[in-house]
């Protein structure tokens, strides 16, 4: 009897994340004009309030995995928007600044984007995926032109 119980108990939080969301495993490709998007932050941001988004980075090949509550655990089961965000080297800092160590910390500006800046967040990519329990694969091919 000690022994089923402590299976249910150690059953239960599995595919869940701390506040009881449950998550399922998320993976994929990023392609711009047909190419991999490497290093590349992904969001997965939940349609449901209160619900902490899932993240992820592209490796060199473009695939990502995304984490909510732990390494590779996935993303919230349900409606979520898609963010993608990749930017270049900051500009190197002016020499007056750059001497300041804790001044160039501080005010390190991001680099140019290298994907269209419409991808950067969820409320403007126009990306949304629907997460089912179990495994999902969700490849993005990414169009548009870079602005200066």
């Amino acid at each position: 009897m000690y022994r089923f119980l402590t299976l249910i108990v150690l059953l239960v939080p599995l595919g869940c994340g701390s506040s009881g969301v449950p998550v399922a495993r998320v993976t994929g490709k990023i392609t711009y004009l047909g190419l991999p998007v490497a290093n590349a932050s992904v969001s997965f941001v939940p349609d449901k309030p209160g619900t902490i988004p899932a993240l992820g980075k592209t490796d060199k090949d473009g695939i990502y995995t995304l984490n909510t509550y732990g390494a590779s655990d996935g993303a919230p089961v349900g409606s979520c928007r898609v963010a993608i965000s990749l930017t270049g080297p900051p500009p190197p800092l002016p020499e007056h600044l750059a001497k300041a160590e804790a001044a160039a910390e501080t005010m390190q500006m991001p680099g140019k984007p290298l994907i269209p800046k419409k991808y950067f967040s969820a409320d403007t990519s126009k990306l949304k995926v629907e997460v089912k329990p179990g495994s999902n694969e969700f490849d993005f091919a990414l169009e548009g032109d870079l602005k200066p």
